[in-house]
């Protein structure tokens, strides 16, 4: 049963289309049903006895990458994704979700993880920082994860990586919404986070660190260390002199903003900060920053990667137009979908990896 909150949401958006032109993924199908206000429509006329909550239904749900663009524009203040998320817990409770989507929430019940196995362990001691590496970080940009681990300890700061690193519930949360099997993944996460006693904890992925910063507290699991996102951490370094910038290469590019690190922790400036040191001469986007458009998720890149492929494009054809060639990131979720696309003659550079 959908709360009334989120079916007010949904009532309203329903006589809307203000924000069709900015929702990724009807950008790239065309189609109707992939807009905020066809979902909520389908979930009014679900609520009045006149639809059925069937597959059907629940695929539509799903066909969305929860980027909080159409939340982000809305001059009224409705958020299409509070309906959707809650729309996904009606799927999965009810065995009407995507059998990819019940996979996955199916490995991440076996495995810890919706890739199948348990995270590879980056472990290591150090007495001044904890860093949270992540599952998509872990599991398939790795790279990453050793660039950041790297750049710390060129910085001279003694990093600490726990070794059974816990989910940290957000690829849960958005396969089945605010779920109590997500809040306790969120407990044991807090848990392992607080027991190591360390004054900072670094978030790689803004999708952890979002989930961790903005839920935890409210769900009475907070952290009592700073948790400052990887991107602010290294900004800071910068700040404070304790890693060198890299003279200018001459080289035009932009940043890409990713989604959770944009339009949830409205955290701009530290990865354009990066990207100088770095040496890069940077441009912009037609859409950046609190309006980028996102490139995907790597969840969605396991359970339609297809339209994340499409999304992902799309956002290089956006660098197109800028007449740059080189797209940086620091977000792994973002380093792995716009990897699914990288046009011939164009450069994706982890920015870690680049100020190394």
């Amino acid at each position: 049963m959908m709360t009334q909150n989120a079916l007010r949401h949904a009532d309203k958006c329903r006589f809307c289309w203000m924000c069709r032109h900015l929702c990724p993924v009807q950008l790239v199908t065309g189609k109707e049903l992939n807009t905020p206000r066809a979902k909520g429509l389908l979930l009014s006329m679900n609520a009045r006895g006149t639809a059925e909550f069937d597959p059907d239904m629940a695929a539509a749900m799903y066909e969305c990458l929860l980027c909080d663009a159409c939340t982000n524009d809305c001059a009224t203040g409705y958020q299409p994704p509070l309906f959707i998320r809650e729309a996904r817990t009606e799927a999965v409770v009810n065995g009407a979700a995507p059998e990819t989507v019940m996979k996955l929430i199916g490995s991440i019940e076996a495995t810890g993880s919706i890739y199948g196995a348990p995270k590879p362990s980056f472990a290591q001691e150090g007495s001044e920082v904890l860093v949270y590496i992540g599952e998509a970080a872990a599991c398939r940009a790795p790279a990453m994860a050793r660039s950041l681990l790297a750049l710390l300890a060129k910085a001279g700061v003694s990093a600490r990586v726990l070794e059974d690193e816990p989910a940290s519930g957000a690829m849960l949360a958005d396969l089945e919404g605010y779920t109590e099997d997500v809040r306790r993944q969120a407990a044991a996460c807090a848990g392992a986070l607080n027991a190591a006693g360390l004054p900072t904890v670094v978030v790689l992925d803004s999708y952890d660190a979002e989930i961790i910063k903005q839920h935890y507290a409210e769900w009475g699991c907070g952290i009592g260390a700073e948790v400052v996102t990887a991107t602010a951490f290294a900004a800071r370094l910068l700040a404070d002199g304790r890693l060198p910038a890299k003279p200018a290469n001459g080289i035009k590019a932009a940043c890409h903003d990713d989604d959770r690190l944009a339009r949830s922790l409205y955290e701009l400036e530290p990865v354009r900060a990066l990207a100088k040191a770095a040496g890069y001469e940077l441009c912009e986007m037609f859409n950046h920053g609190r309006l980028a458009k996102s490139c995907g998720t790597a969840l969605a890149l396991e359970y339609m990667p297809d339209i994340t492929a499409r999304v992902a494009a799309a956002r290089w054809d956006d660098l197109a137009r800028t007449g740059a060639k080189v797209l940086l990131t620091a977000s792994p979720q973002a380093y792995l979908c716009l990897g699914q696309a990288v046009p011939e003659g164009c450069e994706l550079v982890d920015l870690f990896e680049a100020l190394l």
